[in-house]
């Protein structure tokens, strides 16, 4: 495709005369501007979230409808609120024509190849490997903690990101101290924990309770910078796990398992007989469900309003 050419958000199919794509990730598409456009010659670039959704790392050939822009969102939401602890890539939001909602833009970075979650509370997701192994994340956790029990100290757990389609590989934080250098992991450290903290804190202030959440982090792209910034997305249900205060509240009292506000239900039916598949053939994943799209794009939307006080508009 030329400099000078039109390009499509592929799946949005709308058209960003002045930009052309880069690629596509799982859920976002990465645009840079052509030479027509006003930003061209500048180490700009266009983030639009999509519609897609991935679970067991891979795709979902289903897409949920209005999702991307619950994202775009919550990401300049918590964007906003974060940025006195670390700076972050964030430009401005892009309402062009067609990706309303939908993009950011944001300034180039060299981003780092890990992804860094912050684990604050033991979640059904990893309750698993915490009683195998007694590790959250491959990280060492106390002893003794039921599911939705709060750990005294938030425990980090790190993973190299693998290529579109392909596993990420989970590594011991020793591991992420090796490869990266102690003076790095400790400001990764320090970090994580006070966004993390911070997001736990203003979470609480609006009912809810902030499970653990993941972050991603470049640098800038001069090769000798080393100053950390926030990237990609902050704190939205495909990055972070969310309970309803209330209704934890409700199903620790019955010794049940709080439901999570964030996409593990499409994992769960991913992973259970109704789907026909299993997680581990390798294979690609099947459609979801009606119901299961309908309930997902639900607990996303109760989280936007939750946070932000503002009524969701569906789209049509």
């Amino acid at each position: 495709m030329t400099s000078g050419s039109l390009n499509t958000t592929g799946s949005l199919g709308v058209i960003l005369p002045g930009w052309t794509k880069l690629f596509s990730g799982k859920i976002r598409d990465i645009y840079r501007p052509t030479s027509a456009s006003p930003h061209a010659g500048s180490d700009v670039y266009l983030i639009v979230a999509s519609d897609r959704i991935a679970a067991f790392d891979k795709v979902i050939p289903t897409k949920i409808p209005g999702k991307g822009k619950i994202l775009t969102q919550l990401s300049l939401w918590w964007f906003d609120r974060t940025k006195e602890i670390i700076s972050n890539h964030v430009i401005a939001a892009d309402n062009s024509a067609g990706i309303e909602g939908r993009g950011m833009l944001v300034r180039g970075l060299q981003m780092a190849p890990y992804e860094i979650k912050v684990h604050g509370y033991l979640t059904d997701r990893v309750l698993r490997e915490y009683i195998d192994h007694g590790t959250v994340g491959r990280s060492p956790a106390p002893m003794g903690k039921y599911p939705g029990d709060a750990f005294d100290t938030p425990i980090l757990s790190a993973s190299f990101k693998g290529p579109l389609g392909q596993k990420d590989t989970a590594i011991t934080w020793p591991e992420l101290r090796e490869r990266v250098g102690a003076r790095r992991a400790n400001k990764i450290e320090d970090v994580a924990i006070r966004l993390y903290e911070r997001g736990r804190e203003i979470s609480a202030q609006h009912g809810l309770i902030l499970a653990d959440a993941k972050f991603e982090f470049g640098s800038d792209a001069d090769a000798a910078s080393s100053r950390l910034i926030f990237a990609d997305e902050a704190f939205t249900p495909d990055s972070a796990h969310y309970w309803v205060k209330e209704e934890f509240e409700r199903t620790r009292e019955r010794g049940e398992i709080p439901r999570s506000y964030d996409k593990e239900i499409i994992g769960k039916w991913l992973a259970g007989p109704k789907s026909g598949w299993n997680p581990a053939s390798g294979t690609q994943p099947p459609p979801i469900p009606q119901d299961v799209v309908d309930e997902t794009l639900a607990r996303y939307v109760r989280v936007y309003e939750m946070l932000t006080g503002q009524k969701w508009c569906r789209p049509a």
